[in-house]
């Protein structure tokens, strides 16, 4: 454990509002899981370390999914899981995780509950990966990862979970074991269960049209239109176009993808899209 002096001053930090972020190793953790452990009467969390061991966590707990946070455990540097072992026999219980070193206290992982032995419920806990975003939604309610990742429900119920992505990314399916495919997944049972839906990063096309004489190009590269006016960009790319008049010729202006005016065309591509560079011939504006 660490020196009486710096949990003082860590949660000096945190009461008062008074922490920076952890600049060193950006430390939020984007998925706690958690897992009931019948036969030791415990609730086991676990997170994602991403300081590579170099800082400690603080751990909050509270009773329900509105209940107040307050801390139980601060784990030494390195540590990466914790098991909570005062907790009550079907109480459901929401727990959030935090990084700290010499630089500050890092902002709350996403919320993650659960509950022991005895509630008669089972725990699913939804996650997302790949290079691409999206969100994980359950029917009946409860899971919206995004940022609630974790519900419990009764033994026995049937949940569906749908996976939607975001602008520029696709779906490409379940992980875990529980679920396979793009369709909606549907999952019942009891104790823990880990789903995780991937997404994918859509390639979007860039065409330049161009009329009268002159190039145009494009930062990144791919685009020297005169030869190549079409190139593919990943989702979300922002796409700088720039128009040379040729020798004697005057540039116009730029048309369509939300480009106006005979400065550079900035575009964000989230879909295909065309741009038209207007060129004027024998020094005409």
């Amino acid at each position: 454990m660490f020196p009486a002096r710096d949990v003082r001053r860590t949660r000096a930090r945190l009461r008062f509002g008074w922490a920076r972020p952890t600049l060193l190793f950006a430390l939020i953790t984007f998925c706690v899981l958690l897992g009931p452990s019948i036969a030791s009467a415990q609730l086991n969390l676990s997170w994602v370390d991403n300081s590579g061991g170099q800082a400690g966590f603080i751990i909050q707990r509270g009773q329900g999914t509105a209940g107040a946070y307050g801390q139980i455990a601060q784990t030494p540097l390195g540590v990466t899981s914790y098991a909570d072992t005062t907790g009550s026999p079907g109480t459901t219980y929401c727990y959030q995780v935090a990084s700290f070193n010499s630089a500050g206290v890092s902002d709350f992982s996403n919320i993650a509950c659960g509950s022991l032995a005895g509630g008669g419920g089972f725990t699913i806990m939804a996650a997302d990966g790949g290079t691409g975003t999206g969100t994980v939604t359950s029917s009946p309610s409860g899971i919206n990862c995004g940022t609630l990742c974790s519900a419990i429900y009764p033994s026995g119920v049937a949940v569906t979970l749908t996976a939607t992505p975001a602008s520029g990314s696709a779906f490409s399916g379940w992980s875990g074991g529980w679920c396979s495919g793009t369709s909606p997944c549907s999952v019942a049972g009891a104790g823990s269960v880990t789903v995780s839906a991937m997404f994918a990063t859509l390639d979007t096309t860039l065409t330049v049209s161009k009329q009268g004489p002159g190039t145009v190009s494009s930062s990144p590269g791919g685009i020297n239109c005169g030869s190549t006016c079409s190139a593919s960009y990943a989702g979300s790319s922002v796409v700088t176009l720039t128009a040379v008049p040729a020798h004697g010729a005057n540039f116009k202006g730029w048309s369509g993808g939300g480009c106006s005016g005979t400065g550079t065309c900035t575009i964000t591509l989230n879909t295909a899209m065309s741009v038209t560079a207007t060129f004027s011939k024998g020094g005409k504006k």
